[in-house]
């Protein structure tokens, strides 16, 4: 059973926008198409990585080491970029979540399960974050 109070519904409602818009943003600044080549060369060099071990050869494991950390470090600073553009609204709008909803208590309970204002946020935005991501195509 779900209970979730009209404070609830105002905290779900800003989840979703939030995640919409983080949707949007990170669709519109990142190359997709560049994240999945680097997601297909990391797998590739993990399977070097892995052979290489195998068969006992440093030199080609410390080859793959090498350009599968720079790959890493590649993707995570792609990755970065969306934040640039989302990190100052949701710290204005968590301010003002925290502000206005930390004293209220339970804003949901589900399965038998009590949750306050962050904990409902927490959830609502992953679930709704799921499809959104789907359907912009960023998984």
């Amino acid at each position: 059973m779900i209970t979730v109070t009209y404070d609830g519904y105002i905290i779900a409602l800003i989840s979703a926008c939030l995640s919409l818009m983080s949707g949007l943003v990170r669709r519109a600044v990142l190359d997709i198409d560049k994240i999945k080549l680097n997601k297909e060369k990391l797998k590739a060099h993990q399977q070097a990585i892995k052979d290489a071990s195998k068969a006992g050869d440093k030199k080609k494991l410390n080859h793959a080491q090498s350009q599968m950390m720079e790959l890493t470090m590649e993707s995570m600073k792609d990755n970065m970029k969306p934040m640039l553009f989302t990190i100052i609204p949701f710290m204005v709008i968590f301010g003002w979540l925290k502000q206005n909803y930390d004293g209220v208590g339970v804003v949901a309970t589900l399965l038998g399960m009590q949750f306050g204002w962050f904990a409902w946020y927490f959830i609502t935005s992953i679930v709704i974050s799921l499809p959104i991501n789907k359907i912009l195509k960023l998984t």
